[in-house]
């Protein structure tokens, strides 16, 4: 008979790294029943797409093989439907099966018989380990345990996540005169250097900064001094090498902001997909106290993603070092309508300085050929705001009720004038005060500060800004940050602003 005995070994990803003697164990054995040939697949059992496996089926289609020898049922394969076709396949050219732990052989009629009972347990098995599987999550849901992965700056001890405080790395500029002497220290903590927690913590910062992810990782590469590497698990190894996606994924996890998120992920025909934030099972300050974020800071870097979402790279400026990270009027990427065919504007211009926006079906089907000056939509802007702000004043001031302050400034108001009262003179009680003066301003006029824009309302947004100055004094970064909350969409028509459509 022609065609060759031909072995097939297979191990799981968790068995290569546990239990690598299998591999050698599987393989002797067949090859001592005669196997001249050996497949072999590192995967798990019940998909079809291993390339061992599949190079096996297409040789004994062409007719290479009479013989395979495995040492187990479930090395071939762990699902019954996967199994009958093999066994289907193998009849239809000839070939024999033999399994040597259960001494089957599939030449022969209670062989064939064997190994269907076979198949069935073995997926049996396997249905029976993936519900133990998910009665451990669930449970571990239920306690709020962290999950088994966790992100670069922590570590999971008992079942918490923790600020990873290990000793990582130290900067030329961070190393003490006495240095050498310091290599006989036993307890690292007393070591120079930032932890990783520190590291991941200076990345956020430079992220704030700079608005962008490529952009941060460009500064805190070049600050650390960190090459391009072939790390794939963007920090999950400890190798501090991140990708900008895989930046962006780690700067939205919410383990940062405190929070543990469950169900991210759904298996799909063996696949494992991402699912939308939304949908996740969020379970809140369950680390409150170990957290990467500081207050409002998750939610400016969410406002960051959105911006550049709409605005694309070409909004930032080439030059790292500058005053503002967004160019001039890039917050009109993405806001600018037609009013007549409600298509998205173009923006036109020459030598990369876009100057003016246009439909983008000027003249082919759409009327309105005129564009707009990206200044003159901004004045145009300007001008509806500062006329709903008065509007918004003037309604407050005829009514008969006094406007509602918030139980913040409320409380800061009753503790300066506390503090106020207070006859001597004492320095601490001064900063005090000073300090809550700042902060009573602040919350009087959220302009004073982009972290307390992300927490105002875009009425109060409005209404604050009732003069022009307010307006014209914003730079690029806080107009990108302030007119995409309060504008949904800036409709032109004939060469001019038509109509402004604001957020509610």
């Amino acid at each position: 008979m022609s065609g060759a005995i031909v072995g097939y070994i297979r191990l799981s990803s968790q068995e290569q790294a546990n239990n690598p003697q299998t591999r050698e164990q599987q393989k002797t054995r067949v090859i001592r029943a005669g196997a001249e040939k050996i497949y072999e697949d590192i995967q798990k059992g019940r998909g079809r797409k291993r390339l061992s496996y599949n190079q096996l089926i297409q040789d004994v289609k062409d007719g290479k093989i009479r013989k395979i020898i495995i040492t187990r049922i479930d090395r071939i394969s762990r699902s019954l439907i996967t199994l009958k076709e093999l066994v289907e396949t193998l009849n239809e050219y000839g070939v024999t099966l033999v399994v040597l732990d259960q001494n089957l052989d599939l030449g022969t009629a209670q062989g064939k018989m064997w190994l269907n009972m076979l198949g069935t347990l073995a997926e049996w098995e396997v249905d029976l380990l993936s519900e133990r599987v998910q009665h451990g999550k669930r449970y571990q849901r239920s306690q709020k345990w962290a999950n088994g992965s966790c992100p670069f700056g922590y570590k999971v001890v008992a079942h918490k996540y923790v600020l990873d405080t290990t000793p990582f790395l130290c900067l030329l500029r961070d190393r003490p005169d006495n240095y050498l002497s310091l290599s006989q220290v036993e307890d690292l903590t007393l070591l120079p250097g930032r932890t990783i927690a520190e590291v991941s913590r200076d990345f956020i910062d430079i992220f704030l900064q700079v608005k962008g992810a490529r952009r941060a990782l460009k500064v805190g590469f070049e600050k650390y001094g960190i090459g391009r590497t072939h790390a794939k698990f963007n920090g999950t190894d400890g190798v501090l090498y991140w990708s900008p996606r895989g930046f962006t994924l780690w700067l939205k996890n919410p383990i940062l902001d405190g929070h543990t998120a469950y169900l991210k992920y759904k298996t799909v025909r063996g696949k494992r997909i991402p699912l939308p934030e939304e949908e996740w099972q969020l379970v809140k300050n369950t680390h409150a106290d170990q957290r990467l974020f500081r207050d409002d800071e998750a939610a400016a870097v969410k406002t960051s993603f959105q911006a550049n979402s709409c605005s694309g790279r070409g909004a930032f400026q080439n030059n790292l070092t500058g005053a503002d990270n967004y160019r001039p009027f890039a917050y009109q990427t993405g806001l600018v309508y037609c009013q007549e065919c409600n298509s998205r504007c173009t923006s036109k211009g020459h030598k990369n300085e876009y100057l003016y926006y246009g439909c983008r079906h000027a003249g082919v089907g759409c009327n309105n050929r005129k564009g707009v000056r990206r200044k003159s939509i901004e004045e145009s802007l300007i001008e509806a705001l500062v006329e709903k702000s008065r509007g918004l004043n003037q309604a407050e001031t005829s009514s008969d009720e006094l406007p509602m302050q918030s139980a913040a400034l409320v409380r800061m108001e009753e503790q300066l004038a506390a503090l106020e009262q207070i006859p001597s003179f004492n320095p601490d009680i001064e900063a005090l005060k000073e300090k809550l003066r700042q902060q009573i301003e602040a919350e009087k006029n959220p302009f004073l500060s982009t972290d307390k824009v992300l927490d105002t309302s875009v009425e109060e947004l409005i209404r604050t800004g009732n003069n022009l100055g307010i307006w014209h004094l914003l730079n690029n970064d806080e107009k990108v940050e302030i007119y995409r909350k309060l504008v949904h969409k800036i409709y032109i028509q004939d060469g001019k602003v038509s109509s402004i459509i604001f957020n509610q």
